[in-house]
């Protein structure tokens, strides 16, 4: 997992976005369940063509399929220091 962290993912999204990273959220999967308590792991360095709004990746069991921000609830934001 480190090595894709190193080489896949960028801190800030390629596009404007209302996430951050560290952000805790709800994800609506495909069958529209709600999964609480995921935590943004990154973004997006290239926008993939066949999925362009997927943009956001998410610390579950495939950290690797990265998810479109309509997909997803705001639960919490870590106050970080300027």
């Amino acid at each position: 997992m480190q090595r894709f962290v190193e080489e896949k993912m960028a801190n800030v999204a390629p596009v404007p976005c209302d996430f951050m990273l560290g952000d805790t959220v709800t994800v609506i999967n495909g069958y529209g369940l709600e999964i609480q308590g995921k935590t943004i792991l990154g973004f997006v360095r290239e926008i993939d063509e066949f999925r362009p709004g997927a943009i956001i990746f998410l610390d579950w069991d495939c950290y690797w399929f990265s998810v479109a921000p309509e997909k997803l609830k705001l639960e919490s934001r870590i106050r970080r220091s300027k």
